[in-house]
Parts: C-alpha cells; sequence; structure tokens
C-alpha cells in the first residue's frame, strides 16, 4: 500500500518539477528573449546614433543669408512684378546688421521709376522681403536699431 502513494507521490513531485523546471526555462527563455531584444533595440539605436552623428556637419540646413551686393541686389530683383521692375539703386545702396537689411531700390522705368526702401529679414540662405508697417514699429524691436533710421524713416 505504501508503494502505491510513494509512486503518487514521486509522480506528483517529478510533475511538479517538471513544471517548475519548464516554468523556470520559460521564464529565462523569455527573458533571455527580452534581453536579446533590447540589446538588438540598443544596437539598432547606437547604429542610427552613429549614422547620424557621422552625417551631421554641425552646419545649417540650407546655409546662411550673405550680406553682399549680389545677394541684396538678388532679393531686391525677386521683389520686382512685369509692371515695376526693382533694381538696387546705387552698387552699395543697401547695409545689414542681425539678420536684418535694408536697401533703396529703383522701381518701375523710364520717367515712372521712383526709389523706395526695402526691408528683408535673412532665412537660412535667402533674404525675405518685410512689410515696414509691420517691422517698423520702434528701434531694435525686429529691426535691429544700427540700421533703424535708413530702413524705415526713409522715402
Amino acid at each position: 500500500m505504501n508503494i502505491p502513494r510513494i509512486g503518487a507521490l514521486a509522480a506528483v513531485t517529478l510533475c511538479s518539477a517538471a513544471l517548475l523546471v519548464g516554468c523556470g526555462s520559460s521564464s529565462t527563455s523569455d527573458t533571455t528573449a527580452s534581453s536579446d531584444t533590447t540589446a538588438a533595440a540598443a544596437a539598432t539605436t547606437d547604429t542610427a546614433a552613429t549614422t547620424t552623428a557621422s552625417t551631421d556637419t554641425g552646419e545649417k540646413v540650407g546655409g546662411a543669408s550673405t550680406c553682399d551686393n549680389a545677394s541684396i541686389s538678388k532679393a531686391v530683383e525677386d521683389t520686382s512684378t512685369s509692371d515695376a521692375p526693382a533694381v538696387l539703386a546705387t552698387p552699395d545702396s543697401f547695409k545689414c546688421a542681425d539678420g536684418w537689411a535694408y536697401a533703396f531700390a529703383n522701381v518701375g522705368t523710364g520717367n515712372e521709376q521712383f526709389t523706395v526702401t526695402l526691408v528683408f529679414e535673412a532665412e537660412g540662405q535667402f533674404w525675405i522681403p518685410k512689410d515696414r508697417q509691420k517691422v517698423c514699429i520702434s528701434p531694435g524691436d525686429q529691426v535691429p536699431a544700427s540700421i533703424y533710421k535708413d530702413a524705415c524713416e526713409t522715402n
């Protein structure tokens, strides 16, 4: 009689041990799988960071605007319309400061040509025309004080 009990007890013990080993293996596998996934994700992140770092030069995308005759002349010409072409009044009729510029431009043709003051703000490599009524509030508010008088208080 004791033999069946011992056999049953042994069977239960073996099953319990097998379940525990199975659970332990499963947990270890899950942990290992989880660790492997985490390691793979970390490796992917490291690769992405390395790729980004190797291609990042620290330069601004699109470059930076240049305060020279060619750049300001182009900005002035870009304000032209078919009825009123615009050109820089003289080769040195512009000035820049702190990402802002003004230019005196001749607009129109022949007897209908007149001189205007244009104000630009640098955006990347381009000079973008601005509405003087909106940006000429007070010296240094938007237009730098160093160019405010010519940029905002002329014609």
